[in-house]
């Protein structure tokens, strides 16, 4: 497993743990499919797209006050209430 499926698979089983919803669930909605992080748990791949879209699900709805893994860059929050960006939210390119 890359990196990026590694973190992926890593922010979506604490953000299931945290909210007390499922993995599949979390899956479904960070990246549109309920299956995926089981997927990348057998070694197959996401597109630098759809891993994309789904750190920036995580971030913008990040359980408070759940510490974001400070192994793990998170992308700025883009939150329509116009809150603070994330802390330690790096700027979108």
């Amino acid at each position: 497993m890359g990196d990026t499926a590694r973190q992926l698979v890593a922010l979506c089983d604490l953000f299931a743990e945290r909210t007390g919803r499922s993995v599949s669930t979390v899956s479904r909605q960070a990246t549109g499919s309920g299956d995926t992080i089981a997927r990348l748990r057998r070694g197959r791949a996401i597109t630098t797209r759809r891993a994309e879209r789904a750190f920036q699900f995580l971030s913008d709805h990040w359980p408070e006050p759940v510490e974001w893994p400070a192994d793990i860059p998170r992308p700025v929050t883009s939150r329509a209430d116009g809150g603070p960006p994330a802390p330690g939210g790096r700027p979108r390119s």
